[in-house]
């Protein structure tokens, strides 16, 4: 009954998806709404749910250790795919960038809010301060220089640090330790504003989920190579998840399940869906493989995180669709 319970959270996540895609047949949403849609939910909703989710929870110097090994391990699969790209013969230079570096803001933050509640966002939050760091600072700089050559690394920096996700973690870690969350709670216009921030930070999952599905694009021809992506990415990645789960996050941090499933959750999850915004107009074929490749990692997430909501299963069947209490 209570794998039935754990899948049935990940049900409406799916429903969602299969909604922005039946949306898209029926050019029911034009496309530059779509992207309107998205613009808020990385600027907007995401924000108003990692600052509730840091502002109400106490960190420790040991989720640092964490940032850290998640960051490193980025590293290490952005080396292991450019070893191996010649060993499985896919030409495209795009292969590396795809082995690493996870799509938590469009997709990670909402099946994990969705089965394990607003609750636990925290603990995913962490696991990706570690991937988000590595894409702004090394993904993104190795994308540019196919583009465009190199980028100065002040701009990139400034970009990190005024980036809205990254904005509302430091503003909720800040809130936090200074203690302010409970007078704020007290006033009753105050009190307000940050219900008001509550609703907002609800619309996060239904907009994310339609948004992947309206844009969801499969081509028929040239899936070999993308299938074959996937299957190297998820076996140097789920074996890392395992392990670290096993030997940091349990053995060494004392840390609960909710951490091991935030870890796996992030380790299956699509590449960075920015990829596709590094590649020439004119390299038509390297598009079609990198679009193929995240579409059907997308895909197999979906499945992949119905059997972690099993194998985790929910300390508390209050999760929703990242509803604050």
């Amino acid at each position: 009954m209570v794998y039935v319970e754990a899948l049935s959270k990940v049900l409406p996540v799916i429903l969602l998806f299969l909604l922005g895609a039946f949306l898209n047949k029926l050019h029911f949403i034009r496309s530059e709404a779509i992207q309107d849609m998205k613009k808020l939910v990385l600027n907007v909703t995401l924000p108003a749910v990692l600052f509730l989710a840091f502002s109400r929870v106490s960190l420790e110097a040991r989720h640092l250790l964490i940032v850290g090994i998640v960051f490193s391990a980025c590293v290490v699969a952005l080396l292991a795919g450019r070893l191996i790209r010649p060993l499985v013969h896919i030409e495209s230079p795009y292969f590396p960038a795809l082995m690493t570096g996870f799509e938590a803001g469009m997709m990670g933050y909402a099946i994990f809010g969705a089965v394990y509640g607003a609750e636990s966002i925290f603990k995913f939050g962490i696991i990706d301060l570690g991937q988000v760091t590595f894409v702004f600072f090394v993904l993104a700089s190795v994308l540019e220089r196919y583009r465009a050559g190199t980028k100065r690394f002040s701009k990139t920096l400034l970009g990190f640090f005024t980036t809205p996700v990254i904005l509302s973690i430091l503003l909720g870690i800040l809130a936090n330790r200074t203690g302010v969350m409970p007078p704020l709670n007290a006033w009753p216009v105050s009190a307000a504003v940050l219900k008001t921030v509550e609703m907002v930070s609800g619309l996060t999952t239904p907009l994310i989920a339609l948004v992947i599905g309206y844009e969801m694009r499969l081509e028929k021809s040239g899936l070999l190579k993308p299938l074959q992506s996937i299957g190297l990415r998820l076996l140097f990645w789920v074996p890392a998840g395992l392990l670290f789960n096993a030997l940091v996050i349990d053995r060494l941090l004392h840390l609960d399940r909710g951490f091991q499933a935030a870890v796996l959750t992030m380790f299956i999850l699509p590449p960075p869906f920015i990829i596709p915004l590094f590649i020439k107009e004119s390299d038509d074929q390297d598009r079609a493989y990198v679009v193929n490749t995240l579409s059907l990692a997308t895909l197999v997430t979906l499945f992949a995180f119905a059997i972690i909501s099993v194998l985790y299963t929910p300390a508390s069947s209050g999760a929703s669709l990242i509803h604050l209490p």
